[in-house]
């Protein structure tokens, strides 16, 4: 028996605000009871959120397909979809969901919702995070730059992206990204601080010191900068440092 229009309305939203709680089996059933009569796209992207919450992978790729089955044009449960395969390292597959709904949108067929992409922008830097915490550079690479694409005026996801780079091995882009956003820095204490560090591993330690010090003038007690400002920056100090890392 089909639920009425206002009943239906309450029971999506009953469920929804369970699955913010973290309540998925409560979630889920209301879901799955909705499903039985009512194929909303909807609901299948809630349920897939639930599932991939849960870590039930496979049933969330499932449900997120279902929603775009029934609704092409449903970005949201296209953008889940992406961030799904990024998390479980399907970069070709994410990438090429996340070209067709930017070629969708240049299209003027549609337009994504800035609050949306924000949201998505923040999954893949959390994503990136989880890789950057285990030493997975190339995959937290990835996925700050799935992140930056989305929301390239997020200093944070910039900075997060250029500390990647560097701690790969790759100074040069990591310093591309910091010089492009400097005049965005403003009073982003981070940035300086992740600056500064690059500076010192390229053996520029008078900019080092100088970024560390716009560091602590923004935030006077970051604790990182205050430790880095006590180290010997003297460029003598540091050949000596280096030749004794080769002989070891």
């Amino acid at each position: 028996m089909k639920i009425n229009s206002s009943e239906l309305k309450t029971q999506i939203q009953l469920g929804k605000d369970l699955l913010k709680a973290k309540e998925h089996l409560k979630a889920e059933k209301i879901f799955l009871t909705i499903l039985k009569t009512h194929q909303l796209a909807d609901v299948h992207n809630s349920l897939g959120l639930s599932y991939a919450d849960f870590g039930n992978f496979n049933a969330a790729e499932f449900c997120f397909q279902k929603a775009l089955q029934i609704n092409p044009n449903y970005m949201e449960a296209a953008l889940n979809l992406s961030v799904l395969y990024n998390n479980l390292g399907y970069g070709k597959k994410s990438k090429d969901i996340y070209a067709k709904l930017k070629k969708y949108g240049a299209a003027g067929r549609g337009a994504m919702d800035p609050m949306l992409m924000a949201r998505i922008a923040n999954l893949f830097g959390e994503v990136g995070d989880l890789f950057n915490g285990v030493g997975e550079y190339k995959e937290a690479i990835k996925a700050y730059m799935s992140a930056v694409d989305l929301c390239p005026n997020f200093l944070d996801l910039q900075t997060k992206l250029a500390i990647a780079l560097r701690e790969s091995g790759d100074k040069k882009n990591a310093m591309k990204i910091f010089e492009k956003n400097k005049n965005k820095a403003g009073k982003f204490a981070p940035f300086w601080v992740a600056l500064g560090v690059t500076y010192y591993a390229l053996n520029r330690p008078v900019e080092a010191k100088k970024a560390w010090e716009k560091a602590l003038k923004i935030e006077p007690k970051n604790s990182s900068a205050k430790a880095f400002l006590k180290l010997n920056l003297h460029p003598k100090h540091l050949r000596l440092v280096k030749k004794s890392i080769k002989k070891k």
